[in-house]
């Protein structure tokens, strides 16, 4: 895993599966890959393969506000 670009299909793509499912923590990388998998989002299911965990929680971060979670 490293450092990959956050580009604007991955963020649609993540945007789509955490509002189209009932994905209770976005921050559970493989919950929300195995939905982009269902959904056919291809892009962010690669995305979510190769990128390490930072880039991930920053992606999550642009899309969600993970700053509430408690």
């Amino acid at each position: 895993m490293a450092r990959v670009p956050i580009t604007e299909t991955v963020l649609d793509q993540l945007r789509d599966v955490i509002a189209a499912e009932s994905i209770q923590d976005p921050i559970a990388r493989y919950d929300v890959q195995a939905v982009a998998f269902d959904r056919e989002h291809d892009e962010l299911v690669e995305f979510i393969a190769s990128a390490d965990a930072s880039t991930y929680f920053e992606a999550v971060s642009k899309v969600t506000d993970v700053s509430t979670r408690s």
